[in-house]
C-alpha cells in the first residue's frame, strides 16, 4: 500500500552563532507511514519534537537528515500542499473579521471559485456549530468558538490529508464529541488524519495507529492493539431484571456474568462493544457503565516517557 505520508530517518538539528554551532537536535531518525483512511495518533510530551516534525511534514522547515514525502513528493510542492489541511496548536485570526469573512479570505487563497465559496463556507459553519455566530466578530469569540473556526478553515479545501495539532484544546465535552464525529466522517470518506493531542482518552477512542515520540525519537509505533498489548477490553455494566438482554448477548457469543443485581460483559473489540450496547438496550436493559479495562493509551504513554527519563536519573544518582 502506498503511503500518503512517509517519513524516513527524519532528523532536524538547529544551529546558532558564527561559525555554526549545534544548539540542539530536535529530531533524530524518525520514521513512520500514514495510509489512506487512517487516523494516526502522533503523541509525545512537551518538547518531544512533535511540532518540529509537523513543520517538516508541511514543508515549513527543511530536514537536516532523512526525508518526508507526501504522495511521494516533497511537501513544498504546491500541488501537494493543495491537498492538505492543517490546524496548528497556536494560531491567530484577524479579530475584526466575522467567521464567514475570514473563511472567505482563506478560500480565496485556496483558489476556490466564488460560486462555490459561499456554499462551502455556510456548510462548514453549520457543521462546526458556528452558524448562529456568523455575524459576530472573531475577536468576540470564546476559546472554543475560535477552535471551531480553526477546524473549519482546515477543512475548506476538502483535504485528503488532515494534520491537527491539539484540535480539542479549549473544548467542552460537546465540542470534543463534535470533533470525534467529524473525524470519523472524514475517515469514512477516505481522508487520512494525523492527530497530535494530550487528551489521550479521546485519541484512544478514534485512532487506528500510534506513534509515540520522546526526546526526538520514536519510542513506540504500531496499531492501537499492538501498542496496548493483550488484555485490553470494554466492560459494560447493566441492569437486566428479566435476563432478556443477557440471553441475547449469549446468542452472539458474549458471556455476561451477574452478581445478582447487575450484569457485566467484557468485549475485546470496540466495534463489538458498540453492537453489544445496542443489543442490551434493545433487550430493555439499562446500561449503567461503559469502561475501558486493561491497559490504556495513557498507561503506555507514561511508561514510555518514564523509561526514557530513567537512565538520566540513574546517572545523576550515581554521581551524587
Amino acid at each position: 500500500m502506498t503511503a500518503m505520508l512517509e517519513a524516513r530517518g527524519l532528523g532536524k538539528t538547529f544551529y546558532s552563532g558564527f561559525p555554526k554551532r549545534i544548539a540542539f537536535t530536535a529530531l533524530a531518525d524518525v520514521s513512520f507511514d500514514l495510509h489512506q483512511g487512517e487516523i494516526l495518533a502522533y503523541l509525545g510530551p512537551n518538547g518531544a519534537g512533535k511540532t518540529t516534525s509537523i513543520n517538516l511534514m508541511l514543508g515549513f522547515l527543511q530536514p537536516t537528515r532523512g526525508s518526508v514525502r507526501l504522495w511521494g513528493r516533497d511537501p513544498s510542492d504546491r500541488s501537494v500542499r493543495a491537498r492538505v489541511g492543517y490546524l496548528p496548536e497556536n494560531y491567530a485570526f484577524y479579530s475584526s473579521f466575522t467567521g464567514p469573512t475570514l473563511l472567505n479570505y482563506f478560500a480565496r487563497l485556496h483558489g476556490i471559485a466564488a460560486a462555490e465559496r459561499k456554499q462551502r463556507i455556510d456548510s462548514l459553519l453549520e457543521r462546526v456549530g458556528l452558524a448562529d455566530a456568523r455575524d459576530r466578530a472573531v475577536g468576540k469569540y470564546s476559546r472554543g468558538m475560535r477552535q471551531r473556526l480553526g477546524i473549519a478553515q482546515a477543512l475548506l479545501n476538502r483535504p485528503e490529508l488532515l494534520i491537527l495539532d491539539e484540535p480539542t484544546s479549549g473544548f467542552d465535552p460537546l465540542g470534543r464529541r463534535m470533533v470525534r464525529d467529524l473525524l470519523f466522517e472524514l475517515k469514512r470518506a477516505g481522508a487520512s488524519i494525523l492527530l497530535s493531542s494530550h487528551i489521550l482518552s479521546e485519541v484512544e477512542s478514534i485512532c487506528d495507529r500510534v506513534v509515540i515520540l520522546n526526546q526526538g525519537r520514536v519510542t513506540r509505533h504500531g496499531s492501537l492493539d499492538d501498542v496496548l498489548g493483550e488484555g485490553r477490553g470494554f466492560e459494560i455494566t447493566f441492569r437486566d431484571p428479566d435476563g432478556v438482554a443477557a440471553e441475547s448477548l449469549r446468542a452472539r457469543g458474549i458471556t455476561p456474568k451477574s452478581d445478582g443485581e447487575r450484569w457485566r460483559a467484557v468485549v475485546r473489540d470496540e466495534l463489538d462493544a458498540q453492537e453489544a450496547l445496542d443489543v442490551i438496550r434493545r433487550g430493555g436493559a439499562v446500561v449503567e457503565r461503559y469502561d475501558v479495562v486493561g491497559r490504556t493509551l495513557e498507561d503506555v504513554f507514561i511508561e514510555e516517557v518514564a523509561a526514557a527519563r530513567e537512565p538520566a536519573a540513574v546517572r545523576r544518582d550515581a554521581h551524587a
